[in-house]
């Protein structure tokens, strides 16, 4: 099934479910309330389903280690790991009250999100209706369907244990919200074949680290004729490609500004190649200081100390911390003995 017909269909559900949510008023065959909300084997969960009644969707698929964003973008593991652990440490609270199970409804109907949950094959195993918070703010009002029995007759209360609060905001339909923040997180050094470093707008010199089989560093310039090394600061370099994470994507930006910086040569371009393969670049640019200056001193900051832009996966804009990235853009000249 395609992308589009499962978002054709994810609305069709949703419009329906919102329907009934609203209009429900006499009793149905599946006219029993159902409470069974948990998922213990959240290890055979291999595919979740988050969509609303606006018609956004999330398709999160299990992809050996790592997780899938609507086919296209890994998703961001510690989110998908958080809904995990809420399948599985879900529980009933309390059954909503006969008399305000009608408003209840009404407002699900008005923002509710469907959740499905599959462990294998084409249909899911439970599908949560998941809508607004009680009034204090410490439980959900969510309702059960499951294939085999349908729809419960009413909805429920429910929380996680070892955790107070509400629940409905884990299940987002904004696509940037789940991808993947990981820029690089390469654990051993040992699997950089190569790092390229370039700097188009002469903030220094360029430079190759190439790693042999046996672990052995050759360091030169962008030609190709090797450079002496001082080897603690390439292996220090070298150490920290992992755990880098941009902060956020720059959506908000005026068109005339990212065009101005698109069209303005980067200040880094810092390229790798990995042992099995895997190659990448990345792009930087500073910046400009817009905080208040200190007239007293000489010195005038022209770049913003905190933060910079970076395109990563080849066309995304992104802002990432200067004090996590600062150590990898380094000239050739602070690598030298």
């Amino acid at each position: 099934m395609n992308r589009k017909l499962i978002l054709v269909v994810a609305v069709a559900v949703l419009a329906m479910l919102a329907w009934w949510l609203k209009q429900r008023s006499a009793a149905t065959t599946l006219d029993v309330p159902l409470s069974d909300f948990g998922v213990p084997d959240t290890a055979a969960v291999d595919r979740i389903f988050i969509s609303d009644v606006a018609g956004r969707t999330i398709d999160l698929r299990r992809d050996g280690g790592i997780w899938r964003l609507n086919e296209a973008y890994v998703a961001r593991k510690s989110d998908v790991d958080l809904l995990l652990r809420t399948f599985k440490r879900i529980e009933v609270k309390s059954p909503v009250s006969k008399s305000a199970t009608p408003t209840a409804l009404r407002i699900m109907g008005a923002n509710a999100k469907r959740v499905d949950i599959y462990q294998g094959g084409d249909r899911p195993v439970k599908s949560w209706i998941v809508g607004h918070a009680t009034k204090d703010n410490f439980g959900t009002h969510m309702v059960l369907e499951l294939p085999d029995k349908g729809r419960s007759s009413a909805p429920f209360i429910v929380g996680m244990s070892g955790f107070t609060g509400v629940l409905s905001t884990r299940f987002r339909t904004e696509l940037d919200s789940w991808r993947s923040t990981t820029v690089w997180d390469i654990r051993d050094p040992y699997q950089l074949a190569e790092v390229r470093m370039e700097l188009p707008r002469g903030l220094g010199s360029g430079y190759r680290i190439e790693q042999g089989e046996q672990g052995e560093l050759r360091f030169s310039d962008l030609t190709g004729r090797p450079l002496p090394m001082d080897s603690s600061s390439v292996k220090l370099l070298l150490r920290a490609f992992q755990a880098l994470n941009y902060e956020y994507i720059a959506r908000g930006l005026e068109r005339s500004t990212w065009d101005s910086l698109f069209a303005t040569p980067a200040d880094h371009v810092l390229g790798i190649r990995e042992r099995s393969g895997t190659s990448g670049q990345v792009k930087f640019w500073y910046m400009p200081f817009t905080g208040e200056v200190d007239t007293t001193l000489a010195y005038r900051p022209t770049h913003d100390p905190n933060r910079m832009y970076a395109q990563v996966e080849d066309s995304l804009l992104v802002v990432v911390q200067r004090d996590l990235f600062d150590p990898l853009l380094q000239p050739a000249e602070n690598l030298l003995p």
